[in-house]
Order: structure tokens, then sequence, then C-alpha cells
């Protein structure tokens, strides 16, 4: 298990423990839309990225709507 900082649907990072060892297998693991953009470490990540002990990871996804 890796304990990572995660940021899903809240305004701040949380602790979290993971078995994903990248960011596919963690979309999986968190049942995160794969429409959801993923950061780990403050960088865009792809699904083949890592995901690694101490790593912060946030998920962003874009299902608001708004304006006038």
């Amino acid at each position: 298990m890796a304990a990572i900082k995660l940021m899903n649907n809240s305004a701040s990072f949380s602790d979290a423990s993971v078995t994903s060892t990248t960011v596919s297998a963690l979309r999986t693991e968190l049942d995160l839309s794969s429409s959801a953009v993923i950061n780990v470490n403050g960088t865009i990540a792809g699904d083949n990225d890592p995901v690694s002990e101490g790593d912060f990871v946030a998920t962003v996804t874009n299902n608001k709507t708004g304006g006038r």
C-alpha cells in the first residue's frame, strides 16, 4: 500500500492509502471517471504514469454548468 495525498471532490488534500501504481489503476481503484483529468504532483498525468508513496494526486472533472 502507498500513502498518497488525494484531492477528489474536495477543496483540500487528505490522506489515502492505495494499492495502485499507475494512474490507470488508480482510476479503477477509486472509481474515477475516465474523463477526469488526473494531476500528480502538479502535473497532468497520463494513464500509464506512475503513482508513488507520498504523491499529491488531484482529480479535475469538468461537469459544472453556469453562466448567464
